[in-house]
């Protein structure tokens, strides 16, 4: 049994990892090489209209099955756990319906509203499960000194949530000036960081079998 939970772990944690690291390439390398949009302005999903927007697609594919793996991981994290599942799906689907060129702000076609809905509701889901997963884990000693990383990473994910939100606000409805592409990679970057360090500290929780309460409770009584 132990040897069995053992290499779950082991797969579940190889499995984020190497999902985050692919996302992390296929990102910075569809910046590097699709030419055309200013990313301080574009987001990254308006990529994918480049010819070689597939680098997106792998990107996001790679997001959702990294975030997908440190989900059952974390699956004891309550509520955290379940909005980090959530996360994954909604990131799944933003890969599936991809975003419209630049410029369809006011004649989105169905596959960049679906896009953008699984966007928005991916972000926020993952900031709350940020927050209450980094919440519980700091109750944990056993985690250890990761903790403190996955601390300030979360209050920078919360913060560069925030700005992400009030720059899209801005380019939608007031100055339209604001740096969106910009912002939107700096949550990337930086929720990424938070999933690779969770995935690095986070141990799977082994379910506890009938025999081993049993056992617990035998050995209590002799002890009494």
């Amino acid at each position: 049994m132990t040897k069995t939970i053992s290499t779950k772990t082991i797969s579940a944690k190889t499995g984020s990892l190497a999902g985050f690291a692919v996302a992390a390439l296929a990102l910075t390398a569809s910046d590097v090489v699709n030419k055309g949009y200013d990313p301080w302005v574009e987001t990254v999903s308006r990529y994918v209209n480049l010819p070689h927007g597939w680098l997106v697609t792998v990107g996001l594919l790679g997001i959702a099955l990294g975030s997908a793996a440190l989900a059952v991981r974390a699956g004891g994290g309550g509520r955290g756990g379940w909005l980090l599942g959530f996360w994954a799906v909604c990131v799944l689907v933003a890969a599936v319906f991809p975003a419209d060129p630049p410029g369809n702000w006011d004649r989105p076609s169905t596959a960049d509203t679906v896009h953008g809905a699984a966007a928005w509701a991916g972000f926020l889901a993952l900031t709350v499960a940020i927050v209450r997963l980094t919440a519980t884990w700091r109750r944990e000693p056993a985690r250890g000194a990761g903790v403190r990383g996955l601390t300030g990473l979360a209050w920078a994910s919360s913060a560069a949530f925030v700005l992400f939100a009030a720059a899209m606000v801005d380019r939608a409805a007031l100055t339209h000036t604001a740096p969106l592409g910009a912002a939107e990679r700096v949550v990337i970057a930086v929720d990424l960081a938070w999933l690779a360090l969770a995935a690095v500290t986070t141990p799977s929780a082994a379910p506890r079998s009938a025999g081993s309460g049993t056992m617990s409770r035998m050995t209590t009584g002799l002890t009494k």
